[in-house]
C-alpha cells in the first residue's frame, strides 16, 4: 500500500519530462515536507562531503511554470 498522496503530476512524454509532486500521508510532523520526482530530466550531481549534495536539474520552462517555479509568460 502506498502512502503517497499526489498533489500535482504529469506523465513523461517523448517530448517533455514528467513529474510527480506528492506528500507522505503517514508523515505526522508539524510542517511535513513534500517530495518531487522528475522523470526524463538531465541531472548534474555534486557530492559535498558531510553537508550532502548539490543537484542541478534541467527543466523546460513550461514545466517550471506548471510547478510554480517561474511566473507565467
Amino acid at each position: 500500500m502506498s502512502t503517497k498522496q499526489s498533489i500535482k503530476w504529469k506523465d513523461q512524454t517523448t517530448a517533455y519530462p514528467g513529474y510527480h509532486l506528492y506528500e507522505d500521508v503517514l508523515d505526522f510532523e508539524t510542517d511535513p515536507p513534500v517530495y518531487l520526482r522528475l522523470d526524463g530530466v538531465h541531472v548534474e550531481l555534486e557530492t559535498c562531503g558531510e553537508s550532502g549534495a548539490a543537484v542541478t536539474v534541467t527543466l523546460p520552462r513550461s514545466i517550471a511554470r506548471e510547478l510554480g517555479l517561474m511566473p507565467n509568460a
